[in-house]
């Protein structure tokens, strides 16, 4: 019996370990905070019609929020000003899928139906430290290596995730996950947070 419980003990230690479900980070358009059983984030895209400046333009852009259980739960989904619609979330390894009971504006000529078929995604990249998620409703927010402080670049426009890593009075510690990944400071009236 101690040989097999020795022979089981190595075999898990050699074996490659699944990342752990509820995991945050950006699942493609989805970014995603799990600080212990809550979920927040947004999901954004934007396509172009046929290419061109004069084509038009679809975007489909919300946040969520909700309490998980098991790599499951309930989520809330809203745009800012608009009625919240009801959704579920669930993980799997290293995928979170998303199903609404209706779509949100823009969506169904973006991402697709939400509502017949869930949105999946895979994990880009896990991310530690993220205490939430917020949705910049700012033209163009500059990125500040501190509060208050002058900066002009980079920054991030209307439509972009950002995972807030601190908050600060009336400032926030953000990162936005990009080709790479950059943090500043936005002042807190810059985003809607996933709350």
């Amino acid at each position: 019996m101690t040989l097999m419980r020795t022979l089981l003990a190595t075999l898990a230690l050699t074996l490659p370990v699944a990342a752990s479900a509820q995991t945050s980070g950006r699942y493609e358009q989805l970014t995603l905070a799990v600080t212990g059983n809550t979920v927040s984030g947004v999901f954004s895209e934007g396509r172009v019609g046929n290419g061109s400046e004069a084509a038009p333009q679809f975007t489909c852009i919300f946040l969520l929020r909700g309490t998980l259980s098991n790599g499951r739960g309930q989520v809330r989904t809203w745009y800012p000003g608009e009625q919240p619609i009801k959704g579920s979330l669930a993980f799997r390894g290293t995928e979170a899928s998303l199903m609404l009971q209706e779509n949100h504006g823009g969506c169904l000529n973006t991402s697709g139906d939400m509502v017949g078929q869930p949105f999946k995604a895979d994990l880009g990249k896990a991310a530690k430290g993220w205490t939430g998620v917020a949705l910049v409703t700012a033209r163009r927010a500059v990125l500040r290596p501190s509060p208050g402080a002058a900066a002009k670049a980079p920054y991030v426009v209307d439509g972009d995730a950002v995972a807030i890593l601190e908050r600060r009075a009336g400032w926030l510690r953000v990162a936005f996950a990009g080709e790479k990944t950059v943090t500043g400071w936005l002042r807190a009236g810059e985003v809607a947070i996933a709350e």
